[in-house]
């Protein structure tokens, strides 16, 4: 089992939760740990502020994003998701209007 700090880097996590799924392997575990993250995942900001929604980038606009995420993780020592990072963008261009 890979270190929790491992862990939450590789997944750009800010937290890791343990999940009480005996055997998560095969169809039927798959959906076993579904039903369970379902319930430890909070939907995206339940509090209605947040809207999450899935978006289509060209791939060259993706992969931009991505050599970004990787510039700010080594400037800033710490994980930065693409879509984090464009999900910031879009703000900052909506606040700037």
């Amino acid at each position: 089992m890979l270190p929790e700090k491992d862990i939450l880097a590789a997944l750009h996590a800010t937290r890791v939760v343990p999940v009480p799924v005996s055997n998560p392997h095969g169809p039927l575990g798959l959906e076993h740990l579904a039903a369970c993250l379902q319930g430890i995942v909070p939907a995206a900001q339940e509090d209605g502020t947040h809207v999450r929604r899935p978006i289509t980038l060209p791939l060259e606009t993706w992969q931009k994003l991505i050599a970004m995420a990787h510039e700010l993780e080594e400037r800033e020592s710490r994980p930065v998701a693409p879509s984090d990072l464009a999900a910031a963008l879009v703000v900052q261009a909506m606040e700037s209007r």
